[in-house]
């Protein structure tokens, strides 16, 4: 649902992050129900290892080896609400693959828009080339939308049932009244 609500996201923020040898641009947004995260390798890699920076488990990039080519991007987007329950990503390894823009330049509210627009319909460079179930965020969902859903249903149920109870053991049937009178 809330990859066909989206209008706009809330402003990419851009800021780095290191994995091992490898330094990454990375650009985040969000809006309802969805998550952007923009990955963009640096050139060239650190001589000593290091991790910095936060990344969900979903955003984190694949272990290297990389491609030879620097324009590596990875665009992810995570969809579900209250929790996050399936993943797209977009990997590019070409300056002539305009989705997903360079990290860098992620800074406005509209690339969330078009990842959700491309798992939708295939369209700014094609759609997704991984999709991912977040088994936990499903379980999760479920159980919450089942005690939503369900729940008040199973009760008004019950107390349907009670209250015809109730009023079956106070009414005396017209044959039962005859055969006592």
């Amino acid at each position: 649902m809330p990859l066909f609500m989206i209008e706009r996201g809330h402003g990419a923020k851009i800021d780095s992050v290191h994995r091992g040898l490898y330094g990454w641009w990375h650009a985040t947004d969000h809006a309802f129900g969805l998550d952007w995260s923009n990955l963009q390798l640096m050139d060239p890699p650190l001589s000593t290892p290091i991790t910095d920076g936060d990344l969900a488990p979903w955003e984190e990039p694949p272990p290297p080896p990389y491609p030879a080519a620097q324009f590596l991007r990875i665009g992810t987007l995570t969809a579900g609400w209250p929790l996050r329950v399936v993943t797209y990503r977009w990997t590019v390894t070409s300056t002539t693959q305009n989705f997903p823009v360079p990290a860098e330049l992620d800074d406005g509210d509209t690339s969330i828009v078009y990842a959700a627009e491309s798992v939708l319909m295939g369209t700014r460079g094609g759609g997704p080339q991984q999709r991912q179930i977040l088994w936990l965020g499903v379980v999760i969902d479920v159980v919450l939308y089942g005690a939503v859903v369900v729940g008040p249903i199973a009760l008004a149920r019950r107390f349907a049932r009670g209250e015809l109870r109730r009023h079956a053991g106070q009414v005396t049937p017209p044959a039962a009244a005859a055969e006592r009178g």
